[in-house]
């Protein structure tokens, strides 16, 4: 259905930024000083990268939408 399409690639669309926004709450989402001259921000420790792959999730949910959209403004005309 054209309208289960747009409301998943809404719902997609939102998940996201509740993961990405463990970047800014937790801690350990970026590489901890041990000793080298590289940690902090911008270097992301294993766990940040991993949260990190949602902006292709963003991406994918924008054109789910988008389709979706389309689709149910040419079904109306």
């Amino acid at each position: 259905s054209r309208w289960l399409g747009l409301a998943g690639g809404v719902l997609a669309f939102l998940t996201p930024f509740v993961t990405l926004s463990f970047l800014i709450t937790t801690p350990e989402a970026w590489v901890m000083p041990l000793g080298d001259a590289h940690y902090g921000f911008p270097y992301l420790s294993g766990a940040g990268r991993l949260v990190l792959k949602d902006t292709l999730m963003l991406a994918g949910a924008v054109m789910i939408m988008a389709d979706s959209a389309r689709s149910l403004l040419l079904q109306r005309q």
